[in-house]
């Protein structure tokens, strides 16, 4: 049986790293509408309030982001993002509340965007109606179905998006038992061809990061799945191979399943997660400074350790990468 998939988790991790990327493949009318120049602004602890204040515990988003319009001077735009990864029967009516809840909260202008990506090909809601003897309501909203995205131009061009697609299809397709090592096969594969790419290493690290996630794979096959990769490494050279250990042991798979008690395993992430940020911080900028490593000692947040595993290779300096620790 393989790893259960952590869809939501990974899309929304997805939307934050690569909202622009994301819009202009799936919604390229919103992407034009927005002044990209400017900064862009995650509203998630509203929208949590958001969600505390809904009265059905089905009610859910996904990301809320505040962007600026083009030529729109100070105007202000809402765009609440809905990944949808199962098929559910009021989901358009689901959409049409979030919207009303997030519009009286915020009273500001919003588009609500729907991602189905769910494996029902017939399944596309795109509209709650209402009519009750006159009295009627009518909300529309943009879809974008990932199964109908033909994903080989945006791949040449460049896109991150593209390969996420491409990890969550393979995830889908090998969701169910008795297929072997169907996974992980699909998953050597996005993986050398997203190495061959020619990306910079910050952009490989995080797409490597959300592949995984997507595409876990059950511990003997991981260890396979490794060997192959070690393969690969020796036959094509390739220059980021070793991302990929990092980002594994930075997600605790080997430290922590060394341990044999709970706080064990915690520590033995931890302990990952350091790693992970010392080992990049020295490719990208060469020795940590004694005081950087003390500070990164002395964090034992999990959730703090996790962020800068990430800091680390979007940074542009290591200045900026100790002002955000």
């Amino acid at each position: 049986m393989n790893e259960p998939t952590d869809y939501d988790g990974a899309w929304k991790e997805t939307l934050e790293r690569f909202l622009p990327q994301f819009l202009a493949l799936a919604f390229p009318a919103v992407h034009r509408a927005v002044d990209w120049a400017k900064p862009v602004r995650f509203l998630d602890t509203e929208l949590q309030e958001v969600v505390r204040a809904a009265e059905s515990g089905l009610i859910r988003a996904d990301k809320l982001v505040e962007v600026e319009r083009v030529g729109g001077g100070e105007e202000w735009l809402l765009i609440h993002a809905e990944v949808q990864t199962q098929w559910e029967g009021e989901f358009a009516e689901r959409m049409f509340h979030y919207h009303c809840r997030i519009r009286d909260r915020f009273r500001r202008p919003l588009v609500s965007l729907a991602v189905l990506a769910d494996e029902h090909p017939n399944w596309r809601p795109a509209r709650y109606e209402v009519d009750v003897l006159g009295c009627s309501i009518r909300f529309d909203f943009p879809v974008c179905k990932l199964a109908d995205l033909e994903l080989q131009p945006w791949l040449m061009a460049g896109n991150p998006v593209a390969r996420v697609i491409e990890a969550h299809r393979v995830a889908q397709r090998t969701a169910r038992g008795g297929i072997g090592g169907s996974r992980r096969k699909g998953k050597l594969k996005l993986v050398r061809s997203l190495l061959c790419s020619g990306a910079a290493i910050e952009e490989v690290a995080e797409v490597l990061r959300l592949m995984n996630w997507l595409l876990a794979l059950p511990e003997d096959e991981e260890l396979i799945f490794r060997e192959e990769l070690g393969r690969l490494q020796k036959e094509t050279r390739m220059r980021y191979i070793s991302t990929y250990d990092r980002l594994v042991r930075a997600e605790g798979l080997e430290e922590g399943r060394k341990e044999g008690r709970q706080e064990g395993r915690q520590e033995g992430r931890r302990t990952a997660l350091r790693e992970a940020v010392a080992e990049g911080f020295a490719e990208r900028f060469g020795a940590m400074p004694e005081g950087v490593r003390s500070r990164l000692e002395s964090v034992d947040d999990e959730s703090v350790l996790r962020r800068l595993v990430r800091q680390v290779w979007v940074a542009g300096s290591a200045g900026e990468f100790e002002a955000g620790m």
